[in-house]
């Protein structure tokens, strides 16, 4: 599972960063040595899965049978996504586990990793979170009785 989605994520490795990609796999720290990628493409799939849940059997209004309605839940779960994905990272950063131990002198040194990496990394999952919405969203919808038409009506 954690090759599946450690293999999507570093479709953006460019964007987030090696060093990122790196310490998410659990190979560039000694403070982090199990793979990240798991969690968050659990979480990420999770919650894509809750909105399009709610969108199409809890809020399923007629009037929100339009491309439109569809996207605003789209939107919503791409900020959540995106807020969940870049705090995920944040926190290690800033509780100062980005580090690897230099074997010369023993000592800390700070990978290249900075919050715009992490702001990298969020935006990537954001992304990944609007594939997953659209692919969980076309399996689901055709049982709803008010929106089952979103986001394809004509």
């Amino acid at each position: 599972m954690g090759q599946f989605f450690g293999s999507i994520y570093c479709w953006f490795e460019d964007f987030f960063g090696l060093e990122l990609a790196n310490y998410m796999w659990g190979l560039a720290s000694p403070e982090q040595t199990t793979n990240l990628f798991i969690g968050i493409g659990l979480w990420m799939l999770g919650i894509s899965f809750t909105m399009a849940a709610i969108f199409y059997y809890v809020v399923n209004h007629p009037q929100l049978n339009h491309w439109w309605g569809w996207f605003i839940f789209l939107l919503l779960n791409a900020v959540f996504n995106g807020i969940m994905g870049c705090q995920w990272v944040l926190t290690d950063y800033y509780a100062g586990k980005m580090y690897n131990v230099d074997p010369l002198t023993n000592q800390q040194v700070p990978l290249n990793i900075y919050e715009s990496n992490c702001i990298c990394f969020g935006i990537s999952n954001m992304i990944l979170s609007v594939l997953a919405f659209f692919i969980i969203s076309c399996i689901i919808k055709w049982w709803s009785t008010n929106v089952s038409a979103a986001p394809f009506v004509k």
